[in-house]
């Protein structure tokens, strides 16, 4: 009997999943822990979750810097001033514009509501003109709409 090779998909459904059932396993006794920090959750689970889905976080396809696709720690000017945004996004063959900023957290900020976390996000996107924004801890995936100015009072209400 032949076993077939999984498709693209599957192997990349397959080991979310192995990330998931790993962060189910450990969650309450490890990751949501408030001395579990976000450099943790990077490395154990986001990187490796934008893996999975195809994205070369790790620059192990393109070596140019000029053509990579995930730009990790890249500097946004916000408000007349240059913030980091832990991944930004990029389609080839335009490497100069962002397609999408990723914020991470460590699993125990409570991402619903968390203003701060959420205004932060949308400044990323909404300086940068793109129109979407991620926030995760992992834990959540939350798409925030940034083509509003971002404000902190209704931060929450851009999802």
């Amino acid at each position: 009997m032949s076993q077939s090779i999984p498709t693209e998909f599957e192997a990349a459904h397959a080991r979310v999943c192995e990330l998931i059932e790993r962060f189910e396993r450990h969650a309450r006794d490890n990751y949501l822990q408030p001395g579990y920090q976000e450099a943790e959750a990077r490395k154990d689970f986001i990187d490796p979750f934008w893996k999975a889905l195809g994205w070369d976080v790790d620059h192990e396809r393109e070596h140019n810097p000029y053509e990579q696709e995930v730009k990790v720690e890249r500097g946004v000017s916000v408000a007349r001033s240059q913030k980091r945004a832990d991944y930004a996004f990029y389609l080839k063959p335009n490497f100069r514009d962002v397609r999408f900023f990723v914020e991470a957290k460590k699993p125990s900020v409570d991402l619903e509501r968390s203003a701060d976390a959420h205004f932060q996000t949308l400044r990323y996107g909404y300086s940068a003109n793109t129109p979407l924004a991620v926030l995760t801890d992992f834990e959540q995936i939350r798409v925030l709409d940034c083509r509003l100015r971002p404000h902190p009072d209704s931060a929450l209400d851009q999802v």
